[in-house]
């Protein structure tokens, strides 16, 4: 309160003072134009006006003291112009996995980066910058699902979610942004020349870094970006809470209170993102905006001689509050070759005098060897570069900051590199760290390494990749640099399918994370669906609880899809999306599944009774009025439905007319009149439900391909009702449809849902566990088809036997493979667009009660649901 009292007592003499000077300045200006006017010297008084405006301006109330000591004049057109007359361009990168490619690839990568280097310009700044991870957007998204969300149940899972949100963002979630900085000289031309110059060095890194694999985003306001990208550097605590427009507004209300409306078009733009406090009073550490930052660098001799490639990784992924600035100085070659040769030769006259007993006889000779080192790559098509690397450490306190630099200098020490503090320097160590490509001199001398081009390469640093759509679900955290999981495989932009894959050994928690998936997609809306033929018992608790439609197949349920159905179609949006097209026959698709169907019940089946089938199907729609004009499916007393339609039992009446027909008409009774009769019946179940469970888990034997393709007909029909709305079909333990014990036409059914559902802007999630199953039918056609149609693989733990097929499959490294080995449950590993990467699932107290199979998770559970009833979901405790 004292501290706070005394800045507005200081703040209210500053005003009073200025308005004195700004009231002496008129007087002046008064008594001026007073003495000028029997005076005829125009030119003068235009001066005189000129200087006086100058003055006014310079005395405006500014909105924060500390815009003076940002060096930046002006931003248009999305280029900075800084106060020392340059002109400085900022685009952002977009990061890869480079840690989980394997040799090879990084070889690849380092090898185009060096190929950028050789035509990129002669300085570089790169800059990375680490901050908590702002969650802000996703929870609003989520509270905006809450308000258009009906059930009450689902409301309380998303309820759930955001609280699940806060913890992991709050708690763990770090998050990165790379950017690369060029600079021209005010000097080299006129101001579209440079503006020209710059474009030039942007596409020309776009160009290169794209055969990285990096991305660098190109934006329709660069300028509005810019100033948004320094007032979240500049303000990492005010920018939490307030938002770069409320900044804007409260700038120009500012003022056009203290200095008039006439002063909006004064308003210097470092005011837009300047901080409210700067404080360089210390010697160890700047404090701007509440936060404190101190600055660290590595001293020329600290450096070591050889690196694996992309080592800066160990510096840009140390975690919340670590930013790090590259700065690349490329040296003229011929003066550099000059240098290093007349070097050469005073060491080698040197080293003749001394003794090799000298202390100074090992430098010399090192010396030497270094220069012929340089000298040798300077031949062979290298560059001459000094590289500087400057650390930037910030804390919420004193003791914060300060223990976040010792336990920086420890990680370096590690790796035998070494950091000295900028002490009494903070305030150029500051200006350096700005992404303006202004390196302190003296800072540089102490801090500058020499490397050639494939030394200045490896030091590339777009290496923490992070997998954080705006508009997705939550996976996990990514283990390699805390950041957020969140996919959007909708997205068609970043994924070329909404298809994923799951592999994992058994207890490995493929179950739980298909069911994690599952329910927050229909958190969000989407329509899901899932198919269980394996352990269908597991999914029904979810279901119930969320107010999902749980219907089990089999031969003793009472719940039934009549196979025979043919379901309305939504034709609106199709009709809106394509105008009037031809019609096909209903009844002649319907009758084509049907093939389908009676082929897995009779696979032995003769030409000739596929004809007769046929032709029994066509009778049995006939006797229901129903024809292959698709008009005569409508009910004439109720429009808006479709009519009756027949059931097994009509199709077995048809065949045991006929004495050709009257085996398939046998086989069939077992469905009709037999143990399976539970399939002759009118569909009794609601499909109108956003989350329906399919469970096929009793059905055996040839009743499994049946049962299952009753299951996905229904979905697939479903699926294909409207284009423009999102659904996920998952099916787990896939292996059991389409593997050595299944059938071709069940397995190409499956096959067809991966391929052509991204058509219908859905997306299919399988799991297995047996690879070797999955891969057996038809020498792995079906198995490989699959996830050769999934854009998004996750790998759970596996056996070692395993891991190599997935090791093949996924053309991983022998370092991953291993990872995947001994993952512990709850952790996977992500495979898309080429990067992979490591994480932990998180999943919420009621998410856990709700999916779990763990024994001692569903003991807890019982005990607690005898305890406290329903109210016992999302307890924790006994």
């Amino acid at each position: 309160m004292k501290e706070e009292k005394s800045a507005k007592n200081q703040r209210k003499a500053w005003r009073r003072e200025l308005r004195r000077v700004r009231k002496k300045l008129k007087q002046e200006q008064k008594r001026r134009k007073l003495k000028q006017k029997g005076e005829n010297a125009p030119q003068k008084q235009t001066k005189e006006k000129i200087t006086a405006a100058k003055q006014e301006e310079f005395y405006d109330l500014p909105y924060t003291r500390a815009s003076k000591e940002i060096p930046i004049e002006s931003i248009r057109d999305g280029v900075i112009h800084t106060t020392d007359g340059r002109y400085v361009k900022i685009v952002e990168v977009l990061p890869i996995n480079f840690l989980h490619r394997s040799a090879s690839e990084q070889r690849n990568i380092i090898y185009s980066y060096i190929g950028y280097l050789k035509i990129a310009p002669p300085e570089l700044q790169i800059k990375s910058i680490s901050k908590k991870a702002d969650i802000g957007l996703y929870i609003e998204a989520v509270k905006q699902d809450i308000e258009a969300e009906p059930d009450e149940r689902c409301r309380m899972l998303q309820k759930d979610y955001i609280k699940l949100l806060r913890s992991v963002g709050y708690r763990e979630a770090v998050t990165r942004r790379f950017f690369l900085v060029f600079s021209v000289d005010g000097r080299r031309g006129t101001e579209s020349e440079i503006a020209a110059t710059l474009n030039s060095y942007a596409q020309t890194a776009k160009k290169y870094l794209y055969q990285c694999g990096n991305e660098v985003e190109t934006s329709d306001n660069p300028t509005q970006d810019m100033v948004e990208m320094l007032y979240l550097l500049l303000n990492r605590k005010t920018s939490a809470t307030v938002s770069l427009s409320q900044r804007l507004n409260q700038v120009a209300e500012w003022y056009i209170r203290e200095n008039g409306e006439e002063s909006t078009g004064r308003i210097p733009v470092a005011e837009y993102f300047a901080p409210e406090r700067l404080d360089f009073r210390h010697g160890n550490y700047v404090i701007m905006d509440g936060v404190y930052h101190t600055y660290l660098f590595v001293p020329s001799a600290r450096y070591r001689n050889r690196v694996p490639a992309g080592w800066l990784s160990l510096l840009v992924n140390a975690g919340e509050g670590i930013d790090v600035d590259l700065f690349l100085y490329k040296q003229d070659k011929v003066k550099t070759i000059e240098r290093i040769g007349r070097r050469i030769r005073l060491n080698r006259s040197k080293i003749k005098d001394a003794s090799d007993t000298n202390t100074d006889f090992d430098d010399l000779a090192e010396s030497i060897q270094s220069g012929y080192y340089l000298k040798n790559g300077l031949a062979a098509n290298e560059e001459f570069y000094y590289i500087a690397i400057l650390i930037t450490v910030t804390g919420y306190s004193a003791k914060e900051v300060e223990w976040r630099a010792k336990e920086m200098r420890k990680l370096l020490n590690a790796q035998d590199l070494d950091t000295v503090s900028c002490l009494f320097q903070e305030e150029q160590a500051f200006l350096s760290a700005l992404p303006l490509l202004k390196l302190d001199k003296s800072i540089y001398e102490r801090s500058k390494r020499n490397v050639l081009t494939s030394g200045a390469a490896s030091c590339y640093p777009f290496t923490s990749f992070e997998m954080s759509d705006k508009d997705g679900i939550l996976m996990g955290v990514n283990t390699a640099n805390s950041s957020l999981v969140i996919v959007d495989i909708f997205n068609s932009s970043l994924y070329k399918n909404a298809n994923i894959s799951i592999m994992g050994t058994t207890g490995a928690g493929k179950t739980f994370l298909l069911q994690l998936m599952a329910l927050r997609m229909r958190r969000k809306n989407i329509q899901v669906f899932i198919i269980a033929p394996d352990k269908g018992h597991e999914f029904a608790r979810a279901c119930t609880n969320i107010g999902g439609e749980f219907i089990k197949i089999s031969s003793s349920s009472k719940s039934c899809i009549n196979v025979m159905e043919i379901r309305k179609k939504n034709k609106e949006t199709n009709a809106i999306l394509d105008g009037e097209v031809m019609e096909y026959s209903e009844l002649a698709a319907k009758i084509q599944d049907l093939h389908i169907f009676f082929s897995l019940l009779i696979p032995d089946m003769s030409h000739e009774e596929k004809q007769l089938l046929d032709e029994a199907l066509v009778l049995t729609y006939q006797q229901k009025g129903i024809t292959h004009e698709n008009e005569s499916l409508v009910d004439p007393e109720k429009p808006e439905q479709y009519k009756e339609m027949p059931v097994l039992g009509d199709v077995y009446n048809e065949l045991i007319k006929k004495q050709e027909t009257k085996r398939l008409a046998n086989i069939l009774n077992r469905l009709v009149h037999g143990s399976a009769s539970s399939f002759n019946q009118q569909t009794n179940v609601d499909l109108k439900n956003k989350y329906i469970v399919l469970d096929i888990s009793e059905l055996t034997g040839d009743l499994l391909p049946v049962g299952m393709f009753v299951a996905v007909d229904y979905v697939w029909s479903k699926v294909k009702e409207d284009r423009t709305e999102k659904k996920m079909v998952f099916l787990d333990e896939v292996w059991q449809l389409i593997g050595a014990s299944s059938n071709e036409l069940a397995a190409e059914y499956v096959l067809e849902i991966f391929k052509i559902i991204r058509g219908y802007a859905g997306g299919a999630v399988c799991a297995t566990q047996d690879l070797s199953d999955f891969m057996a039918l038809k020498e792995g056609k079906y198995g490989r088809g699959i996830i050769n149609a999934t854009k998004t693989k996750i790998v759970l733990n596996l056996e070692n036997d395993e891991a190599k097929k997935v090791q093949g499959l996924l053309h991983l490294s022998d370092s991953e493979r291993m990872e995947i080995v001994h993952f512990e449950r709850g952790k996977g590993m992500i495979s898309t667009n080429s990067n992979n990467l490591t994480l932990e699932f998180r999943a919420s107290q009621l998410e856990n009660d709700l999916i779990t199979t763990d024994r001692k998770d569903l003991q807890n559970l019982k005990e607690r649901l005898e305890k406290f009833g329903n109210h016992a979901y999302g307890r924790r405790g006994g």
